[in-house]
């Protein structure tokens, strides 16, 4: 058998600030088969609501947005082309779904933000939207929930990407993604392994015949992406 590979030591934090409320919510709820726990703390003046969502090189990732007064829960709910996002004291509306908010008193200091990353993400541009998404959906064969696709501006275009493992490893992760001229205008993409063609951004998640994958805006480009 070959050596067992070591647990790797956590260097510091990467905080990435996301569009808004509605990006978080879309992160920790939407297309899960268990609702991510987001973490609110205070930094400054502010509340931090964040979504501990990845791990690179011995650095976790948390996404992140600022509120002025935090909750209990976070209550998500997409029907049609309704999606919202409130932050509850209690989860007790069957029409929503709930991810627990965790008040966090004082976090190590070493998850604190790192300024500088002297490793990154290599990225690897495919050809267009839809080798993207199948990219982001090869995990439901497996039963998984569908990668996320993170959107950021980069110069004049906008970048829609996601984070995916060649193997077990997370040295072996690379950022796939697309190239797009108008920043995407819907959260979700759909798409048909039946009909390519209709790939394309979409409000609904619950039409017949598609897969969806949720879209992830963010306030600016992501600090761990090296292209």
């Amino acid at each position: 058998m070959p050596p067992r590979k070591e647990a790797r030591r956590i260097i510091g934090g990467c905080f990435v600030k996301l569009g808004g409320v509605m990006d978080l919510g879309r992160l920790a709820c939407a297309l899960e088969r268990a609702q991510l726990p987001i973490f609110m703390s205070k930094v400054g003046q502010k509340t931090r609501l964040s979504v501990q969502n990845d791990l690179f090189m011995g650095v976790p990732i948390f996404y992140y947005t600022e509120v002025d007064k935090g909750g209990e829960f976070l209550a998500y709910r997409n029907a049609g082309e309704i999606e919202e996002v409130q932050l509850v004291e209690s989860a007790s509306t069957p029409s929503y779904i709930y991810s627990p908010i965790i008040h966090v008193l004082k976090l190590p200091s070493i998850l604190e933000h790192k300024r500088e990353f002297h490793q990154k993400f290599l990225a690897a541009q495919v050809a267009d939207l839809a080798s993207l998404v199948k990219l982001a959906t090869y995990k439901m064969l497996y039963e998984e929930p569908p990668l996320p696709l993170y959107s950021f501006k980069n110069g004049t275009s906008w970048i829609v990407g996601s984070f995916a493992r060649l193997d077990d490893f997370e040295e072996a992760s690379l950022f796939f993604y697309t190239r797009m001229k108008d920043e995407p205008s819907m959260g979700f993409v759909k798409y048909s392994p039946a009909n390519i063609s209709d790939t394309g951004f979409s409000k609904r998640t619950d039409e017949h015949g598609f897969y969806y994958v949720k879209v992830i805006k963010l306030a600016e480009k992501h600090p761990l992406v090296e292209f």
